[in-house]
This record gives C-alpha cells, sequence and structure tokens, in this order.
C-alpha cells in the first residue's frame, strides 16, 4: 500500500513506497537538539560531527585540522601487510593493490611528484612497481622464448640441431608491416581507458560542486521554520555521494559508511531499496517539493535580484537532475567496458609480435637479445596493462577522499548557517521580541514522514534548529 500522499512511479517495485516513508521519518521530534554540543562533554558527537573510525583502513587524517584533501594512504609497511597474503604475481594482488592506488594529492605530494629526483627515484622503484608485478606472467612467457632461441641457435653452432633460416626470415618480415599498426592500437587503447578516467573523475568533481550548491541553496532558501526539512536535506546530500561510491565499488558496506549521518529509520529504508542513489534523489525530491519555498513577487519591481529567491525550487531541482545524470553515467562506465574486440586483439596481437621479436634479434645481439626482448616486452606490455588498469576506475580513484570532502563542506555550512541564525535570534531578542514563529509543518508531511523518535536521536552534525527551538532552549 503506497504512503499517503507519496508520489512514487509504477516502476518502484513492491514495498518501496513504504520504505520511503519510514526512511524520511525526520520531520517530527519532541525535543529539539542543539547544532553544536558543548566543549566539555568527552562524550563524542553523535551525526556528522564524530570522526569515522572503521574507514580508515587505507587512509587516515592528519593532524587535528587537516581538511579532507590531506587525507594520506596508509604506509607502505600497511600496504605490504594486507597483501602477503597473496603470491606477488598473483590476479589477487593485483585487485588488492588497486585499494592503494587512492591517492588524494596535496601540495607535498605534488612537490615530490615534480622534483627533478623523480627520475632516479622511479627507477629504484623499478623492482617494486606494480606495473612489473602486473605484467610478471606474459613477460615470464616472452623470457622463457628468449631463453628457448638462444638455446636453439648454440645448439646450431654446435651442429646439434639443424639451423632452419626459413624461421629468421619468418620472423623478420612481419616486423616492419606490424609495428606501426601495434602502436595505432596501443595508442588507442590506452587514450580511450584515460578518457574513461578522465570521465569519472569529473563526473564525481560535479557531485561535489552540485552537492555544495543543493545545501546552500537548501539552508539559505528553506525558511528558518522548517529547520527539520533543511536537516534532512544535509544528511540525505551526503548519503548521495556514500550510497555512489558503493554503488560502484564491489565489497563496501553502506550500513558502515552511513550509520553515523542517517537515522537508524532512514538507513533502513535506504538499504532496502536495490538502487540506493536513485533512492536518495527521490528523498531529495520530497523534501524539495515540501519545503515552503520563496514565490515571485510580482509587486517588488524596484528589487532587481527579487526573482533570484523565486527561482530556488527550480535551481535546486536542476542540480538534482545532475545527481541523476552522474548517476546513469557511472553505471554506464561500470557496466559498458571499451569493445572487448580491441582488448582480446591487442593481447594476441602483442604476445605475437613479442614471440618472433627474439628470433629477429638473434643476428643482431646475440646473447644481449634476452634482456633487449626482456626489456621491450615490459615497455610494451606494461602501456597495455595500464590502459587496462584504468578503464575501470571507481576502484582506483579516491572516491572516499571526495565523499568526506563533501561531508565536510555541508559540516561547515550548516555550522555557518547554525552561528548565524543564532545571532539573528539573539539581537531579536534584545529588541524585546522573543516569540517564535512555531514549527508550520504540513500535517500530510507529519503523517508520511512524522512519527515517535525517542530513540532515534537526531545527528547533531546536521541538525538545524529552528528559531522556537531556541526561543524554549532559552
Amino acid at each position: 500500500m503506497q504512503a499517503p500522499g507519496l508520489t512514487c512511479p509504477r516502476a518502484l517495485p513492491a514495498g518501496a513506497a513504504p520504505r520511503l516513508a519510514v526512511a524520511s521519518r525526520s520531520l517530527h521530534t519532541p525535543r529539539p537538539r542543539p547544532l553544536i554540543q558543548p566543549p566539555a562533554s568527552s562524550r563524542p558527537a553523535p551525526g556528522l560531527v564524530r570522526r569515522r573510525e572503521g574507514r580508515q583502513q587505507h587512509q587516515h587524517l592528519e593532524p587535528p585540522h587537516a581538511t579532507p584533501e590531506q587525507q594520506q594512504p596508509a604506509s607502505s609497511s600497511e600496504a605490504t601487510t594486507a597483501l602477503t597474503g597473496y603470491p606477488w604475481h598473483s590476479d589477487e594482488w593485483k585487485e588488492e593493490y588497486r585499494r592503494h592506488l587512492r591517492v588524494t594529492f596535496d601540495f607535498g605530494r605534488w612537490r615530490t611528484h615534480r622534483s627533478s629526483g623523480r627520475y632516479l627515484r622511479h627507477m629504484a622503484s623499478l623492482l617494486r612497481a606494480n606495473t612489473l608485478q602486473g605484467v610478471a606472467q606474459p613477460l615470464a612467457y616472452v623470457i622463457s622464448v628468449s631463453l628457448g632461441v638462444a638455446a636453439y641457435h648454440a645448439a646450431a653452432a654446435a651442429g646439434v640441431l639443424p639451423l632452419w633460416p626459413c624461421l629468421k626470415l619468418a620472423a623478420n618480415a612481419p616486423f616492419g608491416l606490424t609495428s606501426f599498426a601495434l602502436s595505432l592500437l596501443l595508442v588507442f587503447r590506452t587514450n580511450s581507458s584515460y578518457a574513461r578516467w578522465d570521465e569519472a573523475r569529473k563526473m564525481w568533481g560535479q557531485i561535489v560542486n552540485r552537492s555544495r550548491d543543493f545545501v546552500r541553496q537548501g539552508l539559505g532558501y528553506i525558511p528558518p521554520h522548517q529547520s527539520e526539512l533543511q536537516s534532512m536535506l544535509c544528511r540525505w546530500t551526503v548519503a548521495y555521494s556514500r550510497s555512489l561510491m558503493c554503488h560502484l565499488r564491489e565489497g563496501e558496506s553502506l550500513a558502515a559508511e552511513l550509520k553515523d549521518v542517517l537515522l537508524p529509520d532512514e538507513l533502513e529504508g535506504l538499504l532496502g531499496a536495490s538502487n540506493r542513489p536513485n533512492y536518495c534523489c527521490q528523498v531529495l525530491t520530497e523534501v524539495v517539493r515540501e519545503a515552503q519555498l520563496p514565490s515571485a513577487s510580482p509587486s517588488n519591481t524596484t528589487d532587481s535580484t527579487a526573482a533570484v529567491p523565486a527561482g530556488a525550487a527550480y535551481r535546486m531541482d536542476e542540480n538534482l537532475t545532475v545527481f541523476e545524470d552522474v548517476l546513469g553515467g557511472c553505471e554506464r562506465l561500470l557496466k559498458t567496458p571499451i569493445p572487448l574486440a580491441y582488448t582480446r586483439h591487442t593481447s594476441r596481437f602483442m604476445m605475437i609480435w613479442l614471440t618472433l621479436l627474439p628470433w629477429s634479434l638473434w643476428d643482431t645481439c646475440g646473447l644481449l637479445m634476452i634482456p633487449v626482448t626482456a626489456m621491450v616486452a615490459f615497455l610494451l606490455l606494461g602501456i597495455e596493462e595500464i590502459g587496462v588498469s584504468i578503464e575501470e576506475p571507481f576502484s582506483i580513484l579516491p572516491l572516499e577522499g571526495i565523499c568526506a570532502t563533501i561531508e565536510g563542506n555541508v559540516r561547515e555550512m550548516v555550522n555557518t548557517y547554525s552561528a548565524r541564525q543564532a545571532r539573528r535570534r539573539q539581537q531579536h531578542q534584545n529588541n524585546g521580541n522573543g516569540k517564535g514563529n512555531g514549527a508550520l509543518i504540513p500535517s500530510d508531511l507529519l503523517k508520511r514522514h512524522g512519527g515517535n523518535r525517542s530513540s532515534n536521536a537526531v545527528p547533531a552534525g546536521l541538525y538545524v534548529p529552528g528559531p522556537s527551538a531556541a526561543a524554549a532552549a532559552q
């Protein structure tokens, strides 16, 4: 049975509308709570003020006032400890190592990145490079072929085996005709993979920008007496980014990500949805629809900015449309790789080419053919390995840092807004008008989202107290 007043599309599965009503049950609280906990309390503040402990397995925060951009990955010793359970050349090792590529750059990392000593530093770490470990198996095959070719020519020179000149001719002929084709395939493969990585990063940059804009509009245009709607908007904006991160990765726990952000009943409803980022957008749409946003004022013809608040609903809905577009774009990248024919043909082409390479280099290099072939194989296989590794970008992008940036920005805007509202209320009381406006919330909204939440405290980090609450606290 559909919740009263909640509009849900017919495509939603059975029970989706009641779950949405339960998850959004945060518009009635019997006792308002302050935004910032008293500093004398040693008890950790609830909601977004509480620091995440379980999230810091692969990255930790710098000293107390570090921004999300200053977060650093785990140390190399911790990374090595996490990888010791797998052989260094195995696919399991490669997949686990991708977690340690989620690096967010700060000023210090940029200085190291462009330093003049990077050449020696990169050469010194060659044997520990993840690219070398990623191509270890095909590289071992090419070196084995090189050793076999050297052994054959040594046996032929000793008269043990006959020397077949046709092998040399068959190996030399294809290189002049196919080298340019292999180069084109590698360039296309790498450029296409980088374009996918770059598109994913730009879409997540859009999420950061639109989240800031959406929360700014919500705090600025939703009236103060609808503080519960403001709180819901802030919480579910943070929930959207973390839900999308877990939606795009394997093995992430959304319950652990949002247990300190959403209320228990909200989290329960979200976990029951099949497409959780889309569920967040649906809840945010409900918030915007129920907010008493400013309307146009035709009588005000002297104020040139009067039309700006009147378009708040349109602009906020436009931000939600961008959220949906980003969700669809990320799902497209995740579910649709570069056409498999390109990947397969490039791999076959390269392995055939590298198999014939030792036969072509023997007359010129002799026994030096073995290290020369190994070096050429490493360079070419490394290019192809990099293209494959960045083709699926979400498991290597630092999405945790991006989500932490969004959460930190929302928390800062809420704190700034709350402090400004407190100053206004204090000035209002100093003028002798200390009466509050009352909580003007539609009754049908209370039926859909209200309820007794005596055991579900509103997260203080995203709770915006209304004027009546502050007056009662005085």
